[in-house]
């Protein structure tokens, strides 16, 4: 959404809130998947894991010795080399 919108949304019973069609398409999510609501110094902000994991794809930058690597690779090695040591 890139214009900010204001939904009023009610409580219901058990502390129920119905999510609004329109920003569960947006959200890409259907009924019982989770949603995450995050607090910040703004406030408050409701997003799926999906859109969570999306923004913070990449926000981890390597340095030093591990830029340019594959670290998941190498640990992945490192297993493989261990089991085959002990036999598995």
């Amino acid at each position: 959404m890139t214009a900010q919108h204001a939904y009023n949304l009610k409580i219901q019973a058990q502390g129920r809130v119905v999510v609004p069609a329109d920003v569960r398409t947006e959200l890409g999510v259907k009924e019982g998947d989770d949603l995450i609501l995050l607090k910040d110094e703004g406030g408050y902000r409701l997003t799926s894991r999906r859109l969570l994991v999306r923004s913070l794809r990449g926000i981890v930058k390597k340095t030093g010795e591990a830029e340019g690597r594959d670290l998941t690779g190498e640990l992945l090695g490192d297993r493989r080399a261990e089991a085959a040591q002990k036999g598995w």
